[in-house]
């Protein structure tokens, strides 16, 4: 006769636990070689955004297809994205790669490189759809190749099976402040207000709320709309604080970022006459251009800092350069 407390608590059987796992980069590229969906994420404006890709890979290089116009034209801001591609076939049997690195525009170009490199990219596209950029090319307005240098590369593994149960340690575990409701209860009150405005068509506002602070991120038309906006958020009942980071358009290209006015330091340096003294460093610092190492001339040095002050986006210019004086010429006596 079997006991009622036996039937009620059975004996305790084995329980299997999943085995998580690091791949090396072997591993990382061998996944990546051998699917060809992957995703492309990027911030902008203090926002995350992830999209979707047809890719090839090869050498350490990520290539696929987008359209010209659209996510591009945020991405080449920063230039700096990450690439994942997954595979799982259950739960616990998965296996994930990340790449981080910059992305570059792929043109037919001038030179013997720049035509190489468009070459192999058509190729590898070519092999997953081989009308690419033909005639019959089913999408054809995906008119943009690109391609991704691999900096890094991280991957993990799991298997269903051979791992220990690890349990939590109640000492360890990270106090949570935030209240999830409430804050997307207060997102929606903000969103409401918003909606009442009359915003630009250009305008791209995002609203996030983070412990009971509202997070503006995006573009306005205008310094006038930014400070509409800020003032409907202000306006609701429950907001307390607001983080301000809208940018304003003027009057249809958005300001500069860090990146881009780093960029276009280098570009100044480069325009005729060139400067060509390596020597010259430049820092891109909270809006401002510092240059640091050596200038083999005052002259030289006074021409950088003019050409420098001119770049758009930038608070101005922190000179640090020091200058390499001629040796003074000898007397020699008879």
């Amino acid at each position: 006769m079997l006991n009622n407390a036996s039937v009620l608590n059975p004996p305790p059987t084995a329980v299997e636990a999943p085995l998580f796992s690091v791949l090396g980069r072997k591993a990382c590229e061998a996944i990546l070689a051998r699917n060809s969906v992957g995703r492309i994420a990027f911030s902008l404006h203090d926002s995350v955004r992830i999209v979707p890709v047809h890719y090839a890979y090869a050498s350490g290089w990520i290539y696929g297809r987008t359209a010209a116009a659209g996510k591009l034209q945020e991405i080449l801001r920063n230039r700096r994205v990450a690439f994942e591609v997954d595979e799982h076939t259950q739960l616990f049997e998965w296996r994930s790669v990340v790449a981080n690195g910059p992305l570059y525009l792929i043109k037919p170009g001038a030179t013997p490189s720049d035509r190489r490199v468009h070459t192999i990219a058509v190729s590898l596209i070519r092999q997953l759809l081989p009308s690419t950029l033909t005639e019959s090319d089913p999408i054809p307005f995906r008119d943009q190749l690109f391609r991704i240098r691999v900096a890094e590369i991280t991957g993990r593994a799991s298997g269903p099976t051979g791992g220990e149960r690890l349990f939590p340690d109640p000492a360890k575990t990270a106090p949570d402040t935030g209240g999830a409701d409430s804050d997307a209860i207060l997102c929606q009150r903000v969103g409401s207000a918003l909606e009442n405005l009359s915003l630009s068509p250009g305008s791209q506002v995002h609203v996030d709320a983070f412990d009971g602070v509202i997070a503006l991120t995006g573009t306005a038309e205008d310094a006038a709309e930014r400070t509409a906006i800020e003032a409907a958020v202000l306006g609701v009942p429950d907001v307390r604080a607001v983080v301000q980071e809208l940018e304003a358009v003027f009057p249809s290209q958005q300001q500069p970022t860090p990146a881009e006015v780093a960029r276009e330091a280098v570009r100044q340096l480069r325009m005729p006459p060139r400067i060509a003294d390596s020597g010259i460093k430049i820092v891109a610092e909270h809006g401002w251009l510092r240059l640091e190492g050596v200038a083999n001339s005052r002259k030289t040095r006074e021409e950088v800092v003019r050409r420098l002050r001119s770049v758009k986006g930038s608070r101005g210019v922190i000179d640090r350069l020091r200058v390499i004086e001629p040796a003074p010429a000898q007397v020699v006596s008879d």
